[in-house]
């Protein structure tokens, strides 16, 4: 009895963790997703509004981790917005990558800086390499998720046959 329920057990905690990889690159395209809504809205807003960065943000809804990064950008005691930007980067856990940094980084680096018809043209050049790399995730996704749930189901089986 023990021995099947060890063999069990050992199934769903490899079948687990091949799903928490999975959920890892799913939580990737929804960041990056949330993140572009985010500053293609702040985008047009600094078009057609005169109204101050920090107050844009400040209206801007996001939730999950992006949501946690433009709090953080709002409660940051920096005193130029592209601090307070980078300062939210570094201190807010996001499930993205290297690459996906960058162009925040790089955002950070244009807000607050130009006029807002600069800033909008920057930024509008920012979410169309920010679009690709959420294309790429969400390929990624389609593709790895399945990989990386039969990975675990499998070695779950091999460490079943191997006991």
């Amino acid at each position: 009895m023990m021995d099947v329920l060890g063999h069990c057990l050992l199934l769903a905690g490899c079948t687990a963790l091949g799903l928490s990889r999975g959920m890892a690159l799913r939580e990737r395209t929804a960041c990056l997703g949330e993140f572009r809504r985010c500053l293609a809205r702040l985008t047009r807003e600094l078009t057609f509004s005169l109204r101050p960065l920090p107050d844009l943000v400040a209206d801007l809804r996001a939730g999950g981790p992006a949501g946690d990064f433009f709090t953080a950008c709002r409660e940051s005691e920096a005193e130029t917005w592209a601090h307070r930007w980078q300062t939210a980067l570094e201190e807010t856990d996001l499930p993205i990558r290297e690459e996906d940094r960058q162009i925040l980084r790089e955002t950070g680096e244009v807000l607050g800086r130009y006029d807002g018809e600069r800033q909008s043209q920057a930024l509008e050049g920012l979410l169309v390499r920010l679009e690709e790399n959420l294309n790429q995730a969400r390929a990624d996704e389609d593709r790895l998720f399945r990989v990386y749930l039969a990975l675990g189901i499998t070695a779950g089986l091999f460490g079943c046959l191997l006991l």
